[in-house]
């Protein structure tokens, strides 16, 4: 895969928790952190602190600007409902079969300005078991 520029990126959403997903009309960007835990192993004698790694925290943001067409169905279904949601994250629509996807519970959050374009942004952590298709082998 060659660098790529984020402008084909995508967001697709399940707002049922099902299989599949959609496209999240007018969003703009997202993030995924995948840190794991640290864990302090540390012991008498050792020389400086070790550390073991745990699970990965699959969590990140999601943002887009406000249309009163789509925004409220697609976020707000999610963010006012009590079902996990199915979120599928694109770096590149040009080859969409490289994805990360898993269920999420999502919040959201409205940024209204008289100065700007009315946004929403959106936080999301793992809901259930998480993959990154295609898997790559450690």
């Amino acid at each position: 895969m060659a660098r790529i520029h984020g402008k084909k990126g995508d967001i697709l959403i399940d707002p049922t928790g099902g299989a599949t997903p959609t496209s999240l009309a007018s969003s703009d960007s997202w993030t995924l952190d995948m840190s794991k835990d640290r864990v302090d192993v540390t012991c008498f004698q050792d020389t400086n602190k070790r550390t073991v790694l745990g699970l990965p925290a699959y969590s990140g943001s999601l943002s887009g600007c406000w249309d009163s067409s789509t925004t409220p169905e697609q976020l707000f279904a999610v963010v006012f409902g009590d079902v996990p949601a199915m979120l599928s994250l694109v770096p590149d629509t040009n080859d969409p079969t490289f994805l990360f996807k898993g269920l999420a519970n999502i919040d959201a959050a409205l940024d209204v300005s008289a100065k700007g374009a009315v946004t929403w942004s959106s936080k999301f952590d793992a809901a259930d078991n998480w993959v990154m298709e295609p898997a790559i082998t450690p």
